[in-house]
Formats: C-alpha cells, structure tokens, sequence
C-alpha cells in the first residue's frame, strides 16, 4: 500500500502512480488531518484486502474439498433418484444436475447397466470384498464408459451399476457398449478373480431409471445358466418367444418375471392386453400356437425356479386347452386361467427371505465337511449366485464365505472341546486340508490357538 508525498503538482506524475497502483497522491504542503484520514483509509483497505484474501482461501480450500467429494455426492444423488426419493420438478432436478456437475438435463436420458459379480475365485473376508468391488466399479469406469458421460455406483440394495448419460437427445451405440461389456467381463476374470455378467437396459428418462434396473435386477435373478455374460435386455424376451412370428410376440421373459415376483395383476393386464391386440391384428394361427408354447415354456421356468412341479400347479389337461384355442379371445381366456391359477399356487409354496436363509444354512451345517463355494449353495436352494450373495448378507449381516469360516470354527471349537481327536483330524473333518491355514483362521477368530483352546476349555481326561 503506497501514498505518494509529493511537490511534484503535474497530472502526469499523478497519473503514473495510480496506474502503477499508488492508494493516494498528496502535495506538499501536506496537512496533518489530511494525511491522517488517507492512512486510516488505508489501513481500512488493507484490512479489507486481508479478510478478502481470507475469505478466497477458506473458499478455495472448500471448492478442494467438493470436488475430492463430488463423486461421493454424484453416487448419494443417483442413490436416491433410484430408491424413488430424487428431486422433483424439472426446475430442481436441473439446478442439482448443475450443483453436481452432471451434464444433463431434466429431459435428458440416460442408459443403465448392471453388473452382477457372480463368484469370486479367490477367498475373500467382507472387508476385501467391498474394497475388491470398489476395484471391480473403477474398472467398470475405465472399461465400460471409456471416453462416455455417465457414472459408475452401488445403490443402497449392494447392487453395482453403471450409468451412461445421454445428454441432448443423444443415442446409444449398444453395439459398441456391448463389445465394451464384454472386455469387461474378461478383464475382471483375468485381473481380480471375479466373475462377472453385465445387463444392458433400455434408454429411459430420470424418473424412469428405478423401474428399469429393478427390470435387470429380475432378469439377473432369473438368469441360472449363463455365467459371464452379456445380456441385452431389450433382446431377452426374444430368445424364449422366438421371432417367426415377427414383432407381436410379447416378452415371455418378463412375463415369467412378474410370476416369480407374484406381480399376478400385472401380468393378467399383459395377458389381456396382448391378445386384444391379436384380436385387432387378426394375426395367424402360426402366431397363436406360437404364442401358446412360448407361454407354456414361460410356466414351466417359473416352476423350476420356485423349486416345484408344474404339475402341482396346473393339471395336464387344463395346461394342453391352449392348444385347441382357435381365437385370440379364446387363448385370452386360457392364458388368464393359467396365470391365476399358476399365481396362487406359487404363492401358497412361496418361500421368503428368511426362509431360504434357514436353508442356505442348514445346507452349510449338513456339508461342514465339504470345500463349499458360492455355486454350490446357488444350486441347492435354486437360486443365482449373485442374487443369492447380497441376499444372504442383507439379511444376516455376513458374506457367505465369512458366515461359512464361522460355522466351520465353531464346529472345530465343539470338537476340541468334546472330543480328543487330533486336531488335525478335526481341521481335515471340517473341509480344512491344510492345516496351517486352519490354525491360521482359527487364531484369528478366536484370539487362541486350536491346542491352547482345547486346554482351556476341555474337561475331558
């Protein structure tokens, strides 16, 4: 901060110093009060200055801080938009797109894909897990969206999605988002020892983002068969409905879905829809008896996922009525009976949550002595494998393996403590071959060794 004493009266002189940035230029003589009042307003400046400074470095420290947060935010938005709870109106879903950096708008769309980690190959505690699928989701943003718009999160269900923006009417290039899927299904085998399938939605809007991965997450449950996988979901339906039959045919896929979800209602307003349309289309009886077996076909499947016979369900004649339908409104009528009638009975064996917990259980404590892997509780409760994971600790809190390490040790802990069986013998009885890591996994998990547990605690002689 400078002021200029001078006797120097030019305006040039003058001039010069305010542009090299002087606060004052005073003649001489200089009165006293004067100058007094020009360093009071200097110093009131420099004051000013220092509390601006201040001010811009708290709010540079703070921008730091939003934008080292900004992913976090961006990922508790998407969270919320897809629990139903995002912001409503356009006006307020464009001001938080800008707040977050989100380069869309309220009319813009968006492209969801959901990726399954089906198995992990390695044996993993829950702690490595979840920082094994945050290594999964970075490569999903490396691989999958590349040089896309979108992001890439876990909603508040444990289910791990990638979100490609579509800003200004822009369109996907599914073909090329699939070949990127499917790199990434390789690259995780390969570099993280993770098995995983990728589901590719539809384009939908903001408010249609909830519905359209539910849509996935039921094609995922529903997929049993094809691991490691790249799964269209606007080309899902076709393979059960075929295509002879040109567009009309619906998605038995989906309809086979919304059984397995007891969506009986919902299912029955398809059913009826569609074959209306068959009445106004006046379509073939080709299409009709192809609609029949891929309905047939549909019931069948749901059956096998429930774990029941079809035939619990349905009589063998009541099912082969279809096949004399010679009108759309005739096969409407059938096809509703059989919905209804499939319906109820599914939900009179339905088995919820806990109930398949109860068995996923029940097969560890039967099979202790067994190397158990993911698959192989799948297949007993009949059930997909990543579905049943994020199931399984939902509901219990645990990762399947670390639930299995606990039941395996507290099987040992019982039988050092009742039995004088070597404790190697027991390691080898609970499915543990190598005995170093069973003692290993067992101090861990209880502070102690196997031989100093069992003279603590034995009373055997």
């Amino acid at each position: 901060m400078t002021v200029f004493l001078t006797g120097h009266a030019r305006f040039e002189y003058a001039q010069e110093a305010l542009q090299y940035g002087c606060f004052d230029y005073v003649l001489k003589p200089v009165d006293h009060d004067v100058l007094k009042e020009i360093v009071k307003r200097a110093i009131e400046e420099i004051e000013r200055r220092q509390e601006r400074q201040a001010f811009e470095e708290m709010l540079e420290k703070y921008r730091r801080h939003w934008k080292n947060q900004l992913p976090i935010l961006v990922e508790k938005f998407w969270q919320e938009v897809l629990a139903g709870r995002g912001p409503a109106g356009q006006d307020r879903l464009d001001r938080e797109f800008a707040m977050y950096d989100i380069p869309l708008s309220a009319g813009d769309r968006v492209l969801p894909v959901l990726l399954s980690i089906e198995q992990w190959d390695v044996e993993l505690d829950a702690r490595d897990e979840s920082i094994m699928e945050y290594a999964v989701r970075k490569a999903a943003a490396e691989i999958i969206l590349g040089d896309r718009k979108g992001a890439v999160l876990q909603d508040r269900n444990d289910v791990n999605l990638v979100l490609v923006y579509l800003p200004d009417g822009a369109l996907a290039d599914r073909d090329a988002l699939k070949t990127a899927c499917l790199q990434y299904v390789r690259a995780s085998n390969d570099y993280f020892h993770c098995r995983v399938s990728c589901y590719v939605g539809d384009t939908v809007r903001i408010g249609e983002i909830a519905g359209s991965v539910e849509r996935l997450s039921q094609l995922e449950r529903a997929n049993i068969s094809n691991p490691q996988t790249v799964v269209d979901g606007l080309e899902s339906g076709e393979a059960l409905g075929g295509s002879a039959a040109g567009p009309s045919l619906p998605s038995f896929m989906e309809w086979g879905i919304l059984l397995d979800n007891g969506s009986i209602d919902e299912l029955v307003l398809a059913v009826n829809e569609t074959l209306r349309r068959f009445q106004e289309e006046s379509v073939s009886r080709e299409t009709l008896e192809l609609f029949y077996f891929g309905f047939v076909h549909m019931l069948f499947q749901a059956a096998h996922r429930k774990g029941v016979s079809i035939y619990d369900a349905l009589a063998v004649q009541e099912m082969n009525d279809g096949q004399f339908a010679r009108t759309p409104l005739h096969m409407q009528a059938w096809a509703v009976k059989m919905v209804q009638k499939a319906g109820q009975a599914f939900q009179d064996r339905h088995r919820d949550a806990s109930a398949v917990i109860a068995k996923i259980q029940s097969f560890i404590q039967d099979n202790i002595h067994k190397e158990l892997g993911r698959d192989d509780i799948a297949g007993a409760v009949y059930r997909n494998p990543a579905y049943l994971s994020r199931m399984f600790r939902k509901e219990t809190g645990l990762s399947l393996t670390d639930y299995i390490a606990q039941a395996k040790i507290e099987r040992a802990k019982r039988l050092l403590i009742d039995t004088n069986d070597k404790v190697s013998h027991i390691a080898e009885g609970i499915g543990y071959t190598h005995f170093s890591y069973f003692a290993k996994l067992f101090k861990k998990m209880t502070g102690m060794t196997p031989q100093d547990y069992r003279k603590k605690h034995q009373t055997l002689h």
